[in-house]
């Protein structure tokens, strides 16, 4: 055999294994597609104009990424999130409490330790609330259900003072912020995060009036992810870890969270900075 045809076998041989290794690496790629699913929850994730964005989006993205990870968000309404995990309709979801105790299931570390919920009501009506149970009798509209999230003294005010037609919830949480300063409601229920990324952005005039922020809800805590597949909730945590050493996840947090100001004491008086 001439050295000519030797050449062109052993060519033809690394060609196939080349092919055949290229292969492989896009099966490969190919599994490695995680879906996600997200709510509108600004600024957490933000589904808008037909994108998804938001600090915990950025996060999972870019932690996922630094694994070898492609993620697809999709977007659901937020009471059908947990369904939607439940039911394995995704691979994941984002910003959420260990409350799937009957599945099997595998929590990431806290990944935004900076959820605090609170009270927000106006000044002029010269409210006086430092706990839970001084919510008794005053019109409430508050968050997506949140009568699940806050305790048993939270709940037991919640449905009484719906008999009397003064506690709702809702999924819109740019509308608590128009209701609570047109005077319709003395109070809203929301995380502070939220409450400033929608004031900041308001277009309502009448935003400029001073309200008191009450923290009755307890100190800041941090919500996990959740997966199915425990060496994809392995290799989020070690991405969220890289993005921590490396910059990444300070910017993000930059990105959006430069309006918000910390809940710094009780019954804090003040008004937010402008967009």
């Amino acid at each position: 055999m001439s050295v000519i045809l030797k050449f062109m076998i052993l060519k033809y041989y690394l060609a196939a294994i080349i092919f055949a290794f290229m292969n492989v690496n896009n099966c490969l790629a190919i599994d490695k597609v995680i879906s996600i699913g997200v709510a509108n929850f600004p600024p957490y994730s933000i589904v808008k104009d037909g994108k998804i964005s938001g600090v915990e989006v950025d996060i999972v993205h870019e932690s996922l990424s630094k694994m070898g990870y492609k993620v697809k968000f999709l977007s659901y309404p937020y009471g059908r999130l947990p369904f939607a995990f439940s039911s394995q309709k995704v691979d994941g979801t984002i910003v959420t409490l260990k409350n799937f105790p009957k599945l099997d299931v595998y929590y990431s570390e806290i990944v935004l330790p900076e959820y605090q919920t609170i009270a927000v009501h106006l000044k002029q009506n010269k409210l006086q609330i430092s706990a839970i149970k001084d919510l008794k009798d005053k019109s409430i509209l508050a968050h997506q259900r949140a009568s699940l999230f806050y305790g048993e003294e939270y709940r037991i005010i919640s449905e009484a003072n719906q008999k009397h037609s003064k506690y709702q919830e809702t999924a819109r949480q740019e509308s608590q912020i128009s209701m609570l300063f047109k005077d319709r409601v003395d109070v809203i229920v929301l995380a502070h995060e939220i409450f400033a990324y929608y004031k900041a952005r308001s277009d309502y005039k009448d935003t400029a009036q001073e309200f008191v922020v009450a923290k009755i809800f307890g100190p800041k805590f941090g919500f996990h992810n959740v997966f199915w597949d425990r060496e994809v909730r392995d290799a989020f945590d070690k991405g969220l870890v890289e993005i921590k050493e490396n910059g990444t996840y300070n910017k993000i947090l930059e990105k959006y969270l430069k309006y918000f100001e910390p809940v710094i004491q009780l019954n804090t008086e003040h008004n937010l900075p402008s967009s």
